[in-house]
């Protein structure tokens, strides 16, 4: 065989086998684009469920029982991933979603609640939160406070005591989603001062507490029994009359240990409160 000869019989195996290359080439690419096409698929959806889970289904309804019968261990909530859950009541007329909080959790749980208070807001409810702001306080209001408690339970203080693992209560992580209005309902610590002291009268201020950094604890000089009249029962009453007075729905964020109490003073104000029927 000549060496034309044989340059032209390779030809045909030659372009055969150019023809299976880009063949097995195409077919890659095909198989690569189909691969990201499902892969960007995927992505959409999980974006879309995680979208859904923003603003979509809500967190567990707590332990059932009407307003008579819940009691202050009902509201109780140990800050872990899964342990978020909130009470529906309605008057007939509003909606009413109490979410039980605790200062230090895990991140997840308070993230949990910031989605439920984003899909709630939504459909056109006010946020209620918890916060006694002793940022703005004067320094003999906020003397007055740590002779009531021993310390300023502020968000600073909780950040500075965590546990690993756990995190403080960030009210802005629950502040500025679209709908309803935000509204801070505690009272202020002069407010709390001086319903203390209209109970029993001028509280001591230790040289221990004039001396001591404001970051610190130190020996309170209140009654503990007359204390938790002030900050429990009137804080409750004050934040039923606000939620009476509310003009449409509203999602509480507030401490666990105010629930019970708090929706009792809210029925002594309108006996048509009443546990919503979400079972």
């Amino acid at each position: 065989m000549s060496a034309s000869q044989f340059i032209f019989s390779c030809v045909p195996t030659t372009m055969a086998t150019i023809t299976r290359i880009t063949a097995t080439a195409r077919s890659a690419t095909k198989s690569f684009r189909e691969k990201l096409s499902t892969s960007f698929a995927i992505s959409l959806l999980a974006a879309a469920v995680i979208g859904n889970n923003a603003a979509g289904d809500p967190i567990p309804e707590g332990p059932p029982g009407d307003i008579g019968t819940l009691t202050e261990e009902d509201f109780i909530v140990d800050g872990s991933a899964g342990g978020a859950k909130r009470f529906t009541f309605t008057n007939g007329e509003r909606s009413l979603y109490f979410i039980p909080m605790i200062h230090i959790a895990e991140q997840p749980f308070y993230d949990r609640i910031a989605a439920e208070v984003e899909r709630l807001k939504l459909n056109g409810a006010d946020l209620y939160y918890e916060f006694i702001d002793f940022d703005t306080a004067s320094v003999a209001d906020k003397l007055r406070i740590r002779a009531m408690l021993g310390m300023l339970p502020s968000p600073a203080f909780y950040a500075e005591n965590v546990s690993d693992g756990l995190v403080a209560q960030d009210n802005e992580a629950f502040l500025g989603f679209p709908g309803g209005q935000d509204v801070n309902v505690d009272l202020t610590p002069a407010q709390i001062a001086d319903a203390y002291e209209m109970l029993i009268g001028p509280l001591e201020i230790s040289e221990e507490n004039l001396s001591t950094p404001m970051r610190d604890f130190v020996l309170p000089t209140a009654d503990p029994a007359r204390v938790t009249q002030i900050t429990i029962d009137a804080r409750n009453r004050h934040l039923a009359a606000v939620i009476d007075a509310a003009p449409g729905n509203v999602v509480v964020l507030y401490g666990a240990a105010h629930g019970a109490g708090t929706l009792q003073e809210l029925r002594a104000l309108d006996p048509e409160w009443r546990r919503a029927p979400t079972f």
